[in-house]
């Protein structure tokens, strides 16, 4: 039973995505058809190899409280996508440390809010000290889910989907950041587990994370936005 959770957990999430992705395609070519199925794949599998260590013990390797083998397998599986799929979004390449300066203010300007919200949210919380959360914090989640959701995701979702006219309307970051909200909050444990509020917020993380990778055409600054967020948020919670 709870191997099979581990399948319909990405299956669910996917359900609701993949229909808005072909609503949104910009063109039914052969092209835009193979990045939705590769979009849904890769999502799948990372969704997989994210959780495999809670399912199978032989791939709990590094241990500790946080999920640290399980980051480090979606890494290995996103940065192999990468190099395998690559050439389906070239023309959305955000694997640059180059920005583009015509959008790194406005870029900035978002990473600087979503980096002062994170922290204010902290500074509401109360947690034990623990040096082990704020090294997790500071490395892996901006790691592994900035080259998966921004990098690939977003990649094929650009190339995939309509423009939209402004970049903050471009269908492919409203649908980015609804996957990402739905990852953190969308599951199914002995029935479908929803929390609004968790999809609210990661949500809009994640679609102000793609605008800021859109806007800059770089994954650098939403990874680095992501791991100082969740560290501030953390800390502040556990100091104040």
């Amino acid at each position: 039973m709870q191997n099979a959770q581990l399948l319909l957990n990405p299956l669910l999430h996917l359900a609701i995505i993949v229909p808005l992705l072909l609503i949104f395609m910009k063109e039914r070519t052969r092209e835009n058809y193979l990045r939705v199925v590769t979009i849904a794949f890769c999502y799948f599998v990372c969704y997989v190899a994210l959780t495999l260590q809670n399912y199978f013990s032989c791939f709990n390797i590094i241990g500790g409280n946080w999920n640290w083998d399980g980051k480090i397998y979606s890494v290995i599986c996103g940065v192999t996508f990468y190099f395998l799929f690559c050439r389906q979004f070239s023309e959305n390449n955000f694997f640059t440390l180059k920005q583009n300066r015509e959008g790194l203010k406005p870029a900035l300007w978002v990473a600087f809010a979503i980096i002062a919200a994170q922290a204010l949210l902290g500074s509401l919380g109360n947690a034990e000290f623990d040096i082990e959360s704020l090294l997790f914090q500071l490395s892996m989640p901006g790691i592994d889910e900035e080259i998966m959701f921004r990098g690939v995701l977003l990649g094929l979702m650009c190339s995939a989907l309509r423009e939209g006219g402004k970049p903050s309307r471009s269908p492919a970051i409203i649908i980015n950041g609804i996957l990402f909200g739905l990852i953190h909050a969308l599951s199914f444990n002995n029935g479908i587990q929803f929390s609004v509020a968790n999809f609210i917020w990661t949500g809009m993380i994640g679609y102000a994370l793609a605008y800021i990778a859109l806007r800059t055409r770089s994954i650098l600054i939403p990874m680095l936005t992501h791991n100082i967020c969740n560290f501030c948020n953390n800390l502040l919670s556990m100091i104040l």
